[in-house]
C-alpha cells in the first residue's frame, strides 16, 4: 500500500479515536512515524520490509470504521491548531500528547497533498480540550502512580529554548530507574514531546512557539520532584540494561511486532532517529535510547 494510504488512515483514526477513546490516536502518530522513517531513510534500507510488515498490521489490527471523507476541506486547520496550542502552553497536559498529536498531524499535512476536513478539525480541537482537562499525566514513584502538581512544586529545572540538541541532551542526561520508566513512560515521551516542540517551531511561521518550551520544562520539574520522592537510589540503567534493541537492527521490528507498547515503539523511533540527524550528530550506541523500551 502506498504512503497516501496509511495517511488518510491516520486523519480517520483521529477524528475516530476522539469521538471514542482519545488514547487510540498513538495508532495514528504510530502510523504516521513509520511513515515519515520509510520517506526520510532514517533507517537502512534493509529495515523496510519489516517496517512495511508492521504498517500493516497495525491498520488491519486497528481497523477504522470507515475512510476517511474529503468532503469539506479546511484550509485553516494548521494555523488554528497551533493558535489553540500556543494558548494553552503555561502547563503540561497529558505527558505532551496535545502537542505530540498536532505536531504528527500538520507535519503530515505540511509534506502531503492530502487536505484537511472540517471533521477533522473539530476532531483534533476537541482531543487538545480533552487532554488539558485531563491534568499533567501520572509519575510512577515507590512502585505506585501518583499525579504532581507541576504549579504545586519548586521550579529546580534549568530553563533553556529548546532545539534539537537540547531535546536529546536533556533525554540522554535526565537520569532515573528502570522500574520509574517502565510504570509511568515520561522518559520517552520527554523525547517525543520535545520533539514534536522542535518540529513544531520550523513548521509554523505565523506564531511565535517557544512558550510551548514551558510545559517540556514543568515535565522536567516533576520528574525532578519525583526522583526526590523515590526511596531506590536513582542511577544509571544504561551500563545494566539487558536490552540489545535498537531501531538499526531486524530484531527491534520483529519486537514491534509482537509488542509494540501501544505503539510507542516506533514514535520512540522516529523521534529519536529524526533528532539525530537534526542535531547533526552521529550515533555511536543506542544504550540511552534503550532505557525507554
Amino acid at each position: 500500500m502506498e504512503s497516501d494510504f496509511y495517511k488518510k488512515w491516520a486523519c480517520q483514526k483521529f477524528i475516530e479515536c476522539s469521538q471514542n477513546n482519545v488514547w487510540d490516536g498513538h495508532w495514528a502518530c504510530a502510523v504516521l512515524a513509520l511513515t515519515n522513517l520509510l520517506e526520510e531513510k532514517l533507517v537502512p534500507a534493509s529495515m523496510e520490509a519489516l517496517i512495511q510488515k508492521n504498517l500493516v498490521k497495525m491498520v488491519e489490527e486497528h481497523a477504522n470504521e470507515r475512510q476517511y471523507q474529503i468532503n469539506n476541506e479546511y484550509v485553516d486547520l494548521t494555523d488554528k491548531m497551533i493558535e489553540l496550542l500556543s494558548k494553552n502552553y503555561r502547563s503540561c497536559h497529558a505527558l505532551g500528547h496535545d502537542v505530540i498529536y498536532m505536531f504528527y498531524l500538520i507535519n503530515m499535512l505540511s509534506r502531503s497533498n492530502i487536505p484537511a476536513t472540517a471533521e477533522l478539525f473539530e476532531a483534533m480541537k476537541k482531543m487538545v480540550k480533552d487532554f488539558l482537562a485531563s491534568g499533567p499525566g501520572f509519575v510512577t514513584v515507590n512502585g505506585e502512580n501518583i499525579v504532581i502538581d507541576p504549579d504545586g512544586i519548586a521550579d529546580a529545572s534549568t530553563r533553556f529554548q529548546l532545539n534539537s540538541e537540547t531535546v536529546l541532551d536533556s533525554f540522554h542526561n535526565f537520569q532515573r530507574s528502570r522500574h520509574m520508566e517502565q510504570g509511568d513512560m515520561q522518559l520517552g515521551h520527554i523525547l517525543t514531546h520535545g520533539h514534536a516542540i522542535v518540529e513544531l517551531k520550523q513548521i509554523s511561521s505565523n506564531y511565535v512557539l517557544d512558550n510551548l518550551d514551558s510545559a517540556f520544562h514543568k515535565r522536567m520539574n516533576i520528574l525532578t520532584y519525583a526522583n526526590k520522592l523515590e526511596e531506590k537510589v536513582i542511577e544509571s540503567d544504561i551500563a545494566h540494561s539487558d536490552i540489545t534493541l535498537n531501531p538499526w537492527e531486524p530484531s527491534y521490528w520483529e519486537q514491534a511486532l509482537v509488542d509494540s507498547r501501544h505503539g510507542h515503539y516506533y514514535k520512540y523511533a522516529y523521534s529519536y532517529l529524526k533528532l539525530i540527524q537534526m542535531a547533526g550528530r552521529t550515533l555511536s550506541d543506542f544504550r540511552s535510547f534503550r532505557r525507554i523500551l
